[in-house]
């Protein structure tokens, strides 16, 4: 299962020429396509209709906030009222 993550994310690093740029515009690259993975829908074709569980940020939290999964991401990524 990891190989899939990995070739994706190898497709990924190559469309943008691997590392070109300084080292913190990689990561934040990095970073951001990770987050967006995690949040994207699965396909449709091959999910399952009555399945609430849409995309990997749903499957490991065991519900979602929203049925728009950028709003998911949005709501995920805010701190939510959390004072430090």
């Amino acid at each position: 299962m990891i190989d899939r993550l990995m070739k994706q994310q190898d497709r990924y690093l190559f469309i943008m020429q691997y590392f070109h740029g300084d080292f913190i515009s990689a990561e934040l690259n990095v970073r951001a396509w990770a987050i967006l993975h995690n949040f994207r829908p699965y396909c449709t074709r091959i999910a399952d209709k009555d399945s609430q569980l849409d995309c990997p940020a749903t499957k490991l939290n065991g519900f979602r906030y929203a049925d728009n999964w950028l709003e998911n991401l949005l709501i995920s990524a805010s701190m939510a009222g959390y004072k430090q």
